[in-house]
């Protein structure tokens, strides 16, 4: 253990892309790589991840470190077939049938389990049927008891004078049994004893050789090699050595024992197959190529509990069941099934902040105060922000506002922004609806006017109106008004509300004053022939302005009145005005003369005719 009582750590200012932390077996903490960017996405330093179903990953001081779990090979039984199942590493065997789904277990055809020691279940084409065991009436004979075992259903009659159990079988007392040629067992109280028989070496001059089932060999006369003491089977392959500083190895007396031997008294021992060099017959000192040492052995893969520091099986931390190195927060998977990991240590729970995804432990979403336990969705914000669709953020998106609960609750459909959940909480409209008194309607009403989708008020003077101004006006609101046109907008007449029409317009049913012909100074209507009063220059006649009164009639006050009848052109009404006569009359100080009687004139046709 690291002693750091009297540990004095100088200030460590880390550089943009690091981050300071707490390494296992340090007094001080130290600077390492933040982040770990796979695939486009990043880790901070001891996030974990599942990079696919075989394979866990974590970010460790800027490198990613992925442990792969091996699976066996699969060999299936007929009627079954091999499957790769969704989120599982290895495949699996399955019968080709109809499978059963037990307490949210997959099972399959032809599959038998038990629920408890006696009562066991079997799937049968997509039905589960489950029996409970009977247990047969047993009578033990005469030195025996009835037990009932660990893990087994029905009780067992079992010798009260002991018993061994020697390869999984069980062997009563005094049993004895043959080990190979020259191996004997027996079970004494309950303990399995063994022998090795020993056989007497051949005499020096002499060779031993083996019989086929036989234990011992068979001496026969005969000359070994120099460097045997004794032979067998052949003149060079020594039993012992003649010269006892020298050791045996595969049946050669050589000064030392060669790489893959050991040294066990004067023999030259093969070590373990996967070894390259050993110290006995159980541990290796080193291993053949592609081979691993852990615990003295020589293996394929480290396993569960171990991980491989170059060539060597190194001991995970004790609570990891997988790991990638040997400190506490080192861990791939847990010991305890029931702990999580987070940021390599295995703990009971994620805690605040976090989420659990697959048995890791996720940041929450930074903008979140807390989340939900199995996924990334905010359950609460920091009072500066509102919780929507899991995610906190500044401010409400259309269409919602904020809760009393620091949620983001919806608008009335009707709303495009709100403040509120009622109809009358609006506070902004979509087109073509406008927003009014805080409701979005169709239509702004009497005293109010449609600006993009906003109702503003109209002029006083306006009933309705296209804009705020005074001559925005489409109908007054005082009844003895009339509505003087401003300028026509997309059809609509619109202007001033006033008490009258102005010059050169008249009203119409409608309560809207028209504008005259372009000859009128006043009307009644819109044609030439409509006209009340005349431009200047101009005289009425009959509802129309002329520039001049016609024959007959003369300019009195602008308009037209008629001359006396004598008269041709006049200025004046009487016979003493005309200006010219009629054919066979003559004018006369202002007079026309015919030869008509008295109180006759001459008509245009030349007849006298009287008054």
């Amino acid at each position: 253990m690291t002693q750091c009582f009297t540990a004095s750590c100088e200030a460590v200012l880390c550089k943009q892309d690091e981050v300071l932390v707490m390494s296992p077996g340090k007094c001080c903490p130290e600077c390492v790589p933040k982040s770990c960017s796979v695939s486009g996405k990043v880790y901070q330093h001891g996030e974990q991840w599942k990079k696919n179903a075989c394979s866990a990953c974590v970010c460790h001081r800027g490198a990613v470190r992925c442990l792969r779990e091996t699976c066996d090979s699969v060999i299936c039984e007929k009627g079954q077939i091999k499957v790769q199942r969704s989120g599982k590493c290895c495949e699996e065997c399955m019968s080709s049938k109809k499978n059963c789904l037990y307490d949210g277990t997959i099972r399959y055809h032809g599959e038998m389990w038990n629920i408890t020691r006696c009562d066991f279940c079997v799937c049968d084409e997509g039905q589960v049927t489950c029996h409970k065991a009977e247990c047969a009436k047993v009578e033990c004979a005469k030195g025996e008891e009835l037990i009932h075992l660990d893990g087994k259903c029905c009780p067992e009659c079992i010798s009260n004078n002991g018993y061994c159990v020697y390869k999984e079988h069980n062997k009563a007392s005094g049993d004895t049994w043959k080990e190979g040629l020259c191996r004997e067992c027996e079970c004494r109280n309950a303990e399995v004893v063994c022998f090795q028989r020993s056989c007497l070496p051949c005499p020096p001059g002499s060779m031993a050789v083996r019989e086929k089932g036989d234990c011992c060999p068979r001496c026969q006369p005969g000359k070994c090699h120099p460097d045997c003491l004794t032979c067998s089977q052949s003149f060079d392959h020594c039993i012992a050595c003649r010269d006892v500083k020298k050791r045996l190895q595969n049946g050669r007396c050589v000064e030392l024992c060669g790489s893959g031997f050991y040294q066990d008294g004067g023999t030259c021992l093969a070590c373990n197959e996967t070894c390259s060099a050993c110290m006995n017959g159980f541990e290796c000192s080193s291993c053949q190529t592609s081979l691993l040492m852990k615990n003295g052995q020589c293996v394929t893969s480290c396993g569960k509990g171990f991980f491989q520091d170059q060539l060597i099986c190194a001991v995970c931390h004790e609570s990891c069941s997988s790991c990638w190195g040997p400190a506490v927060n080192n861990c791939f998977s847990c010991k305890d099934t029931s702990h999580v990991l987070k940021a390599g240590l295995c703990v009971a729970s994620c805690g605040k902040g976090f989420y659990e995804k697959d048995g890791i432990c996720n940041v929450c979403d930074r903008s979140c105060e807390t989340c939900s336990a199995a996924q990334p969705n905010c359950l609460t914000c920091a009072s500066d922000k509102v919780l929507h669709n899991g995610k906190c953020i500044s401010q409400c998106p259309g269409g919602y506002f904020p809760g009393s609960n620091g949620r983001c609750r919806a608008c009335h459909d009707s709303c495009s922004t709100c403040e509120g959940p009622l109809a009358t909480h609006c506070t902004s409209c979509s087109l073509p609806l406008a927003l009014h008194q805080g409701q979005c309607l169709q239509s702004c009403g009497e005293g109010f006017y449609q600006d993009h989708n906003i109702c503003r008020g109209c002029h006083p003077s306006c009933r309705t109106c296209v804009g705020p101004e005074a001559s925005h006006c489409l109908q007054c609101w005082a009844p003895e008004h009339v509505l003087q046109p401003h300028q026509p907008v997309e059809g609509a007449v619109h202007g001033f509300c006033l008490s009258h029409c102005q010059a050169q317009f008249y009203l119409d049913v409608t309560g809207v004053c028209r504008q005259c012909h372009s000859s009128c100074a006043g009307c009644i209507g819109n044609t030439s022939q409509d006209c009340t009063a005349c431009l200047s220059s101009h005289i009425l006649l009959e509802g129309r302005c002329l520039s001049k009164c016609p024959e007959g009639l003369f300019n009195q006050q602008d308009h037209c009145s008629s001359c006396h009848p004598s008269c041709k052109t006049c200025h004046g009404p009487s016979d003493l005005e005309c200006l010219t006569c009629h054919p066979h009359a003559t004018l006369a100080a202002g007079r026309c003369r015919t030869s008509c009687k008295e109180e006759k004139y001459l008509n245009l046709v030349g007849y006298c005719v009287g008054k």
